[in-house]
């Protein structure tokens, strides 16, 4: 059957003029070399040039969906192409500004208006004026006991400052609240998860005394059973990837650390961060080895045979993990907490014995009924988990893990001290039943705050929806540790402390909401992320100081005298403290409903790795051997580091870098300087701006060139995924199909590569064929894409029926000699179906086709045939050659030929190489580029080149040794 049939649509169209239309068509596809973009006229290869640097922006922020949606635009901006009129918001704008800060802007720009902002924005505070450090303190607004006239001689008073006192006026902050939306889950196929979930529904009802499950999270909790050894032995990995379980496995850590946390903060205030800190690492390690104990009870994890034979106690409770990960996943926070709360019973309440071992204290209470201990292990001999189980002469009993036999003892003890409280405190009246530092009273507003502290806390609580119920918490998230310092009398009036109890709090629930937004996204896309999407790094300072920056805490952080309010820390912990302060109040409401700048915020994160691991990660590629070293200077209290990276190349050749930071960064502030100096460079563009660098960045730029021109070795393909993100060597010119602006790379970075240029190693001319493959055929082409379409539409028929189409014409090509060949065997077969009528006017030019070329008429004509013949029509095809260019014209009459033809033609136009292929109203236009007249005039262009032209799967033949002698030469054969 025809499979066309269903899918073609009917319409009325007005007759087709017998005669010219190809020139009208050719004429008309020579017209368009310009995009409107928001009322400017943008060029093509302006758009083109400007679409890949979008994509590598997204790229190095790993925003994928976005680099594939630019790098596919740009191959639609061809000479004659028509591209898509209505573009993305989002895009359209990136395009607007990226298009009108082009001009006259600095190859390292974005590196050199970064240093820009380093030096104006926070200058180092020793080195500002007494009147800006005045200006930039909250000590003029804030209640500071006033200073005794006494305090100092009259004559040697300071006189007060001339200076005009700038007038207050409040910062305007965003306080829209919003609902977060996420898109659906993907749901988990049958053939992985099976009825586990089913049971491990039931077991998680039976811990938290009741709940019912939806399907959702009954899918979910079939593949949290899962560990990555069975994904593979199952052969499960290719259906739903590991990196799955990874992110659940990070996403129900983050929420157990929330969960402890909360927990700990309700009957514990430590007097110091470390001690809270410390405390929660105990807590952690406890709750974890309870977890896992709990999954290998229930017998949960479904492991690889292999795996299965010694167990590791990480399997257990990385499983454990995933499970909590789920539920956080579905919405189902509390009853995570639930979970915890049945399976490590001190998650609610303080050690019973606190300080005192448990073992002694469970002896003098329970010594009257008399105690047992009985003891069991599980595990490989590395990695043993002791089982105590205690039980008194009563009947009491208890149990305990730990990873030693006087641990679980100690655990068991504890257990049972925990169960029977009364029992304890009657045994030991004198004892200690509740933490040393119990809950302090709830902390109140200041009395005489200030207006920008005053103005900053109504914001924040209008902002996260509070009320007035947090504006004691909200008045401490801006309270720095100097402010106390420096106001002890009003900090305790209020019952106030600084910020940094709450901001170690806040740190660990902002990770948690970072981590939810992170999986909820990756998972809604798909159930094989890349190890890209499924990274989710820990916030870093530099993060939640622009977080901090957003909400403008600066304007009512309170600070003492010799702190500016202004540092990167100090903002970070008023940040990370708000939203401990906005989550103790409203606890996971926060999940789904929260202020716009927070959850912009969160969108936005980029979790990346640092430049120094990119650098790594490149120079690892490439061969390139580099280590840092440092300067110092400055007094001990202000001193100020200074890296530079030594770059050793696959040659020997050696080349220094150093970047100089302004004020006093420090030792791990300036080597990220550094390698994010060596990255932009390198990320420099090279369209016509070269000579305008200055000579010591030309020098690292033409090394760093040469350095992967010689260190290439044989990448795997996800490092070639990165060559390409970063448009390393000219391969996202390539790529793109804009073979003039590649040409013209060559010509701009010749001077730089230097004398050696001749001698191009054979590893470069693999690259550029095995990244084009990769475009071209890869997982993650066009074509790839389109073959994957499941759809029963008739729209997912056509591209799967298309990328069937352009892959034959791709790799296998037709077996006739020339043009007219495949025209007369196509003419013969379609005849008898369709009335064809076939013009012939390639006399007056020459023509050479690349092998692609016949395999791309030939797939165009049947397809363009099977739907005049579903249609009921005829087809007219015109041939001719201009320019050494094939035109061919195919007119269908009373065809939807966009509808039918506009995917095919798109993907025709992408993957194959010298190929356009146009879409009108009422007609096909195939434009079939020969090969170009001049060869490259130097080896780096003539690799590029070679690999562009040539077909996949090695079928790699030099344009002139194509079979077939030239079209033109030939009479014009009478077609009927």
């Amino acid at each position: 059957m025809n499979r066309w049939v269903g899918i073609v649509s009917l319409r009325e169209t007005a007759p087709p003029t017998p005669v010219h239309r190809i020139a009208l068509a050719i004429d008309a596809a020579r017209k368009r070399t310009s995009y409107q973009l928001a009322g400017q006229k943008v060029s093509y290869a302006r758009m083109r040039s400007a679409l890949r640097k979008l994509a590598q922006e997204h790229a190095r922020h790993h925003e994928w969906q976005r680099y594939e949606y630019c790098v596919d635009l740009a191959g639609d901006f061809f000479d004659g192409g028509p591209p898509p009129t209505g573009l993305p918001s989002w895009l359209t704008n990136e395009l607007r500004n990226h298009l009108d800060g082009t001009s006259g802007t600095p190859p390292t720009g974005r590196r050199r208006a970064q240093a820009a902002s380093r030096r104006t924005d926070s200058p180092p505070f020793h080195q500002r004026p007494a009147s800006t450090r005045r200006g930039r303190t909250a000590s003029s607004e804030t209640a500071r006991p006033a200073r005794h006239a006494r305090s100092a001689p009259p004559a040697t008073r300071p006189r007060p400052s001339p200076e005009l006192v700038r007038p207050y006026s409040r910062a305007e902050r965003r306080l829209d609240v919003h609902d977060v939306t996420y898109p659906a889950l993907c749901v988990p196929p049958v053939s992985v998860v099976g009825a586990y979930g089913q049971q491990v529904g039931e077991f998680v009802r039976k811990a938290v005394g009741g709940w019912e499950a939806s399907p959702q999270a009954t899918a979910w909790l079939g593949l949290a059973t899962e560990h990555r050894s069975h994904l593979f032995e199952s052969r499960h990995a290719d259906q739903v990837s590991p990196h799955v379980l990874g992110l659940l496995d990070r996403l129900g850590a983050s929420a157990l650390d929330v969960i402890l946390l909360d927990a700990y903060t309700r009957w514990a205030t430590p007097l110091k961060v470390g001690e809270q800190s410390g405390e929660h690492a105990r807590r952690r390690a406890a709750a974890n080895l309870a977890l896992g104990s709990w999954a290998s009870r229930q017998r949960l994890v479904r492991m690889s045979a292999g795996e299965s034979q010694q167990p590791a106690r990480s399997v257990f409770e990385g499983v454990a993990r995933q499970i909590l990960g789920v539920l956080s996943l579905c919405g189902e926070h509390e009853i995570a907490r639930k979970l915890v709360a049945s399976v490590w019973h001190d998650l609610d309440c303080p050690s019973a014995g606190a300080g005192a071992d448990p073992v002694t204290l469970v002896q003098t209470a329970f010594q009257k009924e008399g105690l047992t201990f009985d003891y069991d292990e599980e595990g490989p001999d590395h990695r043993k988990v002791f089982r105590a189980a205690v039980r008194t002469g009563t009947g009491r009993t208890a149990e305990g893990i730990g990873q030693s036999k006087k641990a679980a003892r100690a655990a068991a003890a504890q257990a049972l001290l925990d169960a029977h409280p009364q029992v304890a405190a009657a045994a030991s009246p004198g004892r200690k039943t509740a933490p040393a530092n119990p809950p302090a009273a709830s902390p109140r507003s200041y009395a005489q705050p200030g207006n920008r502290h005053r103005d900053a806390v109504s914001d924040l609580a209008a902002m996260f929806e509070l009320g007035h119920r947090a504006d004691g918490l909200l008045a401490q998230a801006l309270t720095h540790v100097s402010w106390v310092y420096e106001n002890r009398e009003a900090a305790t009036v209020a019952r106030q402390r600084d910020n940094r109890l709450l901001a170690h709090h806040g740190s660990h629930v902002v990770d948690y909401l970072a981590a939810h937004v992170r999986v909820r996204r990756a998972l809604g896309h798909g159930l094989t992320p890349d190890e890209d999407e499924a990274r989710i790094l820990t916030s870093s300072d530099d993060d939640t100081a622009r977080l901090g920056a957003a909400l403008q805490l600066t304007e009512g952080l309170l600070t003492g005298h010799g702190e500016s309010g202004q540092g990167r820390t100090a903002v970070s912990d008023a940040a990370q403290a708000v939203v401990a302060a906005a989550w103790r109040v409203h606890g996971p409401r926060l999940l789904g409903r929260r202020p716009a700048v927070l959850d912009d915020w969160l969108s936005g994160l980029q979790h990346q790795h640092d430049p120094v691991t990119v650098l790594n990660a490149m120079a690892s590629t490439y061969g390139i051997d580099h280590e840092y070293t440092y300067d110092v200077s400055g007094p001990d209290h202000l001193k100020s580091y200074t890296a530079t990276v030594s770059l050793r190349d696959a040659r020997g050749r050696v080349h220094r870098w150093t970047e100089h930071l302004p004020g006093t960064p420090g030792r791990p502030e300036a080597k990220k300087a550094t390698a994010e100096a060596v990255l932009d460079i390198l990320a420099t563009p090279v369209n016509g701006v070269v000579d305008d660098l200055p000579a010591p960045e030309q020098d690292l730029l033409a090394f760093l060139l040469r350095a992967q021109r010689d260190g290439l070795g044989c990448p795997t393909e996800r490092q070639r995924a990165r060559m390409l993100a970063r448009g390393d060597l000219g391969t996202d010119l390539l790529t793109t199909g804009d073979t003039a602006a590649y040409l013209a790379w060559v010509e701009r970075v010749r001077p730089l590569l230097g004398p050696d240029d001749d001698a191009v190693p054979d590893a470069l001319g693999r690259l550029y064929r095995k990244v084009l493959d990769d475009t071209r055929i890869g997982p993650g082409s066009l074509l790839r894409r389109m073959a994957a379409d499941t759809g029963p539409d008739a729209a997912s028929v056509i591209r799967r029926n298309a990328a069937d189409a352009v892959r034959r014409a791709l790799s296998s090509g037709p077996q006739a000699a020339s043009v007219r060949d495949i025209v007369q065997d196509w003419w013969r077969d379609q005849a008898p179906a369709t009335g064809v009528t076939v013009r012939d006017d390639m006399r007056q030019e020459i023509f050479h086709p690349f092998p692609v070329h016949l395999g791309a008429l030939d797939e165009t004509l049947t397809w363009c045939g099977e739907a005049a013949e579903a249609a009921g029509t005829r087809i007219d095809v015109e041939l001719t050659v201009q320019d050494s260019t094939l035109h061919v014209w195919l007119g269908l009459g009373e065809v939807d030929v966009r509808t039918a033809c506009d995917d095919f033609a798109r993907l025709l136009s992408h993957t194959l190489p010298y190929t356009d292929c146009l879409v009108g109203d009422d007609h096909v236009l195939l434009r079939l580029h020969g090969h170009p007249e001049t060869d490259p005039v130097c080896a780096l262009a003539a690799a590029g080149m070679d690999a562009y032209v040539s077909g996949p799967l090695d079928r790699r033949q030099p344009a002139r040794e194509v079979a077939g002698g030239p079209t033109g030469a030939q009479d014009e054969q009478p077609y009927s």
